[in-house]
């Protein structure tokens, strides 16, 4: 997990916003420093938690099979269910 309240301050640029079969907002952000050369982060503001996606691009992340749909559970991020 990211520092959700230190990435926040640095205003990282959204790419999406997508909402999970959760019903939860993610924001796929840039890496404000990093830029494209770092991990999508995804950002829930509703819970205030961010982490490193693992993806590179939205592609799968959004795709309508949802294998790879991120989520917010009990404050650990999962990427289609899996820890």
């Amino acid at each position: 997990m990211l520092n959700y309240e230190k990435l926040m301050v640095n205003e990282p640029t959204v790419y999406r916003t997508f909402i999970n079969s959760l019903g939860q907002t993610i924001d796929f952000v840039e890496h404000p420093f990093k830029g494209e050369d770092a991990e999508v982060i995804c950002v829930c503001h509703a819970l205030k938690l961010a982490s490193y996606s693992g993806f590179y691009d939205l592609c799968d992340m959004v795709a309508e099979h949802k294998e790879y749909e991120p989520a917010f559970v009990d404050g650990k991020f999962l990427i289609g269910g899996d820890e």
